[in-house]
């Protein structure tokens, strides 16, 4: 695959997140499912304790090895019964106990559960990190005006904190809605064939089925839930959405980044080092390849994410949800988390220039005091239609003559019956026309902090207290560096 290339591996992912989706961590968990199950029915007197602790003790991805269920899986066509096999032989006194009552999507959706609270447990922190790099650049630069635009076209001004504000509540609301989706995410599945739990009501009782099914859960750190889920794909599909949604979000984020760095924008640009190169040709070019990126991953999320969407199963189950599950979960992680970190590297070391967005606001004449002066005019007159309409021609004016607008306000008529040289002045600086920018940028970095807290919490309690404290830490240090 090419998230696992020498050249492009980290373009599609990080190191720590390709472990958890190889072949060897999918065994794994696989193999945890089971030393759990069984672990359960030795303290349940279902199988012999002494059996339940060997099991356990060979559920090893060191014992039973890919490549032996890879030999099985090329004959029977099945893949857990190509694992109960390999086990059998990997363990021959204790093999024919193992697997005893589960069904294969038992094993492959609580094994999947485990790889994405594995995988969670990376992202989390990274998703963190990248939160408090915007709220801490958005303070920076809450008061550093610059053209806003709308239609692609100069409108009025705004802040660049406010832009990276928004980006950051933005961010917020997708790191809550992972936690949301967490809660529906981490359950065990172990209900047998058909959902109603026969096997184990069969060789038990219904009241031992259900404390089997809690105490495996207990030993895996998974939720109970009070009915089969093997039909339930919505949670992996809302989790699909999620993920393509913040790849959306960053993708999005590239391809500002990358109009603005334009040669003819030139406002912010990307971290730029001396050995870089953009051009196999010309020497001068320093591209937005990275925020570039962002949106080329955003564009694979989106269709992994309609995969998991569109998964229709036949009645209890069927196997046609495998195929997306496998391949679109994976790299949906993957490529979330090389966007994660590769957009936390460019907005930490965005470069701003504030000369050119100081350029850039007078750019056309000062066209862009246009509403600002209108609005001031129509206050003064009481005229609101009266005044537009006077502002919209002088403008249109000014667009053609090319002459700066404050010099043809300053020379009209009417203009001077309400407004005296100075308000006309005063009204022509963008720097007195950026309304709550500054304060709507503090409300929501102490917002965005606020509900990073409360989205921690109920991760916390999903995916363990380790890797969330992690991204604590690492945010606090970072909060206290700036």
């Amino acid at each position: 695959m090419i998230h696992q290339s020498l050249i492009y591996g980290n373009k599609f992912g990080s190191p720590r997140m390709r472990e958890v989706w190889t072949e060897k961590a999918l065994v794994q968990r696989w193999l945890d499912v089971e030393a759990a199950v069984a672990w359960a029915q030795g303290e349940l007197g279902i199988i012999p304790k002494r059996t339940a602790r060997e099991i356990v003790r060979h559920c090893d991805v060191g014992t039973v090895k890919p490549a032996s269920i890879a030999r099985y899986h090329n004959k029977t066509g099945h893949v857990i019964v190509s694992l109960v096999k390999a086990f059998r032989d990997a363990a021959p006194d204790v093999g024919e106990l193992f697997h005893f009552g589960p069904t294969t999507q038992d094993i492959l959706d609580t094994g999947l559960t485990l790889q994405i609270r594995d995988a969670l447990r990376l992202l989390v922190p990274a998703l963190s990190r990248l939160q408090e790099t915007l709220n801490r650049q958005a303070w920076r630069y809450r008061d550093t005006v610059m053209a806003g635009r709308t239609e692609g076209q100069i409108a009025a001004p705004i802040t660049l904190g406010h832009k990276l504000a928004v980006l950051a509540s933005e961010l917020s609301d997708h790191l809550a809605r992972l936690a949301q989706t967490s809660e529906r995410l981490m359950w065990v599945t172990l209900f047998g064939a058909t959902g109603v739990q026969s096997s184990f009501s069969y060789i038990a009782d219904q009241r031992t089925a259900k404390k089997l099914l809690r105490l495996v859960a207990r030993r895996l750190g998974l939720q109970v839930p009070t009915i089969c889920l093997h039909h339930r794909t919505d949670r992996f599909a809302e989790l699909g959405c999620v993920l393509a949604g913040i790849l959306s979000t960053l993708g999005e984020a590239g391809l500002e980044i990358r109009d603005l760095q334009r040669s003819e924008v030139g406002e912010v640009a990307e971290p730029w080092s001396a050995d870089q190169h953009s051009s196999s040709t010309m020497p001068q070019k320093q591209n937005p390849e990275m925020s570039e990126w962002l949106e080329g991953l955003a564009k694979l999320g989106r269709g992994y994410a309609m995969s998991l969407l569109d998964i229709q199963q036949q009645h209890e189950r069927d196997i046609s949800r495998l195929p997306p599950e496998l391949h679109a979960i994976p790299n949906l992680f993957l490529h979330t988390i090389a966007a994660v970190e590769s957009a936390n590297s460019v907005l930490a070391g965005l470069r701003v220039f504030k000369d050119r967005m100081r350029e850039n606001l007078l750019l056309n004449g000062g066209l862009i005091m246009s509403e600002a002066f209108m609005l001031l005019l129509a206050k003064e007159s009481r005229r609101k239609v009266w005044a537009h309409q006077l502002c919209h021609d002088i403008a249109m004016e000014a667009a053609r003559s090319r002459r700066p607008i404050i010099d043809l306000l300053a020379g009209n008529r009417d203009v001077a019956r309400y407004l005296s040289p100075r308000q006309i002045r005063d009204a022509c600086d963008p720097m007195n026309y950026i309304g709550t920018a500054v304060s709507q940028v503090e409300d929501t970095v102490a917002l965005c902090r606020r509900r990073g807290k409360a989205s921690e919490k109920i991760l916390r309690g999903m995916l363990g207290t380790a890797a969330v404290r992690s991204g604590q830490r690492k945010r606090r240090a970072a909060k206290r560096s700036a």
